[in-house]
């Protein structure tokens, strides 16, 4: 066996389908792309943010692969070009002939871009995210919110709380009770102060990020320690004008522009975590660090008053965070990780004082693909 890294081309695309239908028989179902040009987003002339896929080869059998997802970020106003690293995979998972490909796949990523990251790889046990420590990487678990709108839909249909007899027996009492409801009510009563002291903020509905959001990353990008751009011309490839999915929120308070949100109203479909309720997401979002609050009502209001059952949220920056907290959202586990190489982590020095003043959500690396 001799691996070999390669760019992924137009005359690989049959041998990437017969290693994803060799995964698919062994029981994974985490799969290369079956295009070599990303669908999402594709290199064009000289458009700052784009996907490109590697392959790991032994001859023409291929027996893995990574991508990179290239972007620009700020680092307090300095602008530098770094990838986020993705789906890192090797026949090795089913074939322990091809074992050794993984560490390859990570060696080569890291020689090509010593300056890299990578996001929502799942949990601090995932066998990826063990390969990056040893490798010497720095991790820190994105923190989850959650808030309940519609407790006995909350409670019939939470399905991570949902796996054993006892539990789903004691979560059906709290509905036919009222008890959830009541206990969700107190957590409202003990935020809603908060509400109060805020009614001059206003979400607006817009169809595409213009002049305005150009205006408010100026403003915005100097505050955070690391941060994806975030000008209008990168917000419109991610979050393009023809999707319906990603619905966009112009946050002001009174006549002063304040920030934006993207959110998403999802109906979820036997869900591993949600089961069937309707969840809406605060997948990203922008302010200064003073104005998250006023951001996060804003987009909170504008998603209850839709009828979601639950709303969530991950935030790395602290503001963000206590934002979160004020309005009534409870923190819960979280299997979004960022993992920061060693070059990116002495960029961020001290890394476990400087990660909670990144500014990283769902809107980053592959985007909110599971919201």
């Amino acid at each position: 066996m001799q691996i070999e890294i390669v760019p992924y081309t137009e005359v690989m695309e049959d041998a990437v389908g017969a290693f994803n239908a060799r995964l698919r028989a062994g029981g994974v179902f985490q799969s290369l792309p079956k295009g070599h040009i990303s669908e999402r987003l594709p290199r064009i002339d000289d458009r700052k943010i784009f996907q490109e896929y590697f392959l790991a080869v032994d001859g023409r059998l291929v027996a893995g692969g990574y991508t990179f997802m290239h972007q620009q970020f700020s680092f307090r106003g300095n602008i530098k070009s770094m990838p986020c690293f993705g789906l890192p995979i090797s026949e090795g998972i089913v074939n322990k002939t091809y074992v050794g490909v993984g560490p390859v796949v990570f060696r080569d990523a890291l020689a090509r871009q010593p300056l890299m990251f990578t996001v929502g790889i799942g949990s601090t046990d995932a066998v990826v995210t063990k390969m990056l420590i040893a490798m010497g990487w720095s991790i820190y678990a994105i923190p989850f919110y959650f808030k309940v709108n519609k407790p006995l839909r909350f409670l019939r249909n939470i399905a991570y709380l949902r796996k054993t007899k006892l539990r789903r027996l004691a979560l059906d009492t709290l509905a036919l009770t009222g008890l959830g409801w009541i206990g969700v009510k107190l957590l409202r009563v003990a935020s809603k102060y908060h509400w109060n002291l805020k009614r001059s903020v206003v979400a607006e509905e817009v169809s595409d990020f213009s002049q305005w959001a150009d205006e408010l990353w100026d403003v915005c990008n100097l505050n955070y320690s690391m941060m994806a751009v975030r000008d209008s011309a990168t917000l419109n490839i991610l979050y393009p004008v023809k999707s319906d999915r990603f619905i966009r929120l112009k946050v002001s308070q009174g006549t002063e522009l304040i920030g934006w949100a993207v959110v998403l109203d999802t109906q979820m479909r036997n869900h591993n975590y949600f089961g069937n309720m309707r969840m809406g997401s605060i997948a990203d979002c922008l302010a200064l660090p003073e104005n998250a609050e006023s951001v996060i009502q804003a987009a909170t209001r504008f998603l209850e008053v839709r009828g979601v059952d639950l709303l969530i949220s991950n935030q790395s920056h602290s503001s963000w965070c206590s934002a979160l907290g004020n309005l009534g959202f409870i923190r819960g586990p979280s299997n979004f990780i960022f993992a920061a190489s060693k070059k990116l982590a002495d960029l961020l020095n001290p890394f476990e004082a400087t990660v909670v003043d990144i500014h990283v959500n769902r809107g980053d690396g592959d985007g909110p693909i599971h919201l």
